[in-house]
């Protein structure tokens, strides 16, 4: 199984992994912040879903462009609450991943290898790329096993 194999099945099984580990999630708690400055499992949503779209537009750039120079994406300091019922935020950041999946999968093997220049890890490869996208999905999603946890601790 190629490298470029492995990238595209850990991104497909995000959206679905999300769906399970929140199917039993309550919807009030989905939205409420352990404290002021911690996120809700819908803020982290909402910032998946952000990333989600400003990671495609990169990927897009790589593939376009020559060594297009691409800028660091700064976290928000906490997404803006919206009363998003949970169900809509998992279909709306499902839509956006497939979007980017579809995208990539469209991409041949050398477009994988395109090259980029990224503010802070300087230069770089589509491929990389990919694997920050990955590695961002597996760090929220261990935020929310924390964050679930703590929910059902809390209601103990």
């Amino acid at each position: 199984m190629s490298k470029r194999t492995i990238l595209l099945d850990a991104l497909a099984s995000m959206p679905k992994d999300l769906t399970f580990m929140l199917r039993r999630a309550d919807e009030t708690a989905v939205h409420q912040r352990r404290s002021p400055d911690e996120w809700s499992i819908a803020d982290v949503l909402r910032h998946l879903r952000t990333t989600e779209s400003l990671y495609l537009a990169r990927l897009q750039r790589i593939v376009a462009e020559e060594r297009p120079y691409l800028p660091y994406i700064h976290p928000e300091s906490r997404p803006q609450p919206e009363p998003t019922p949970l169900s809509e935020l998992l279909h709306t950041l499902s839509t956006a991943r497939s979007e980017t999946l579809t995208y990539l999968q469209s991409l041949n093997a050398g477009a994988w290898q395109r090259n980029a220049v990224h503010e802070t890890l300087g230069p770089t490869k589509l491929r990389y790329m990919v694997q920050l996208l990955v590695d961002h999905d597996t760090e929220h999603l261990n935020q929310i096993v924390r964050l679930l946890e703590a929910t059902r601790s809390n209601m103990k």
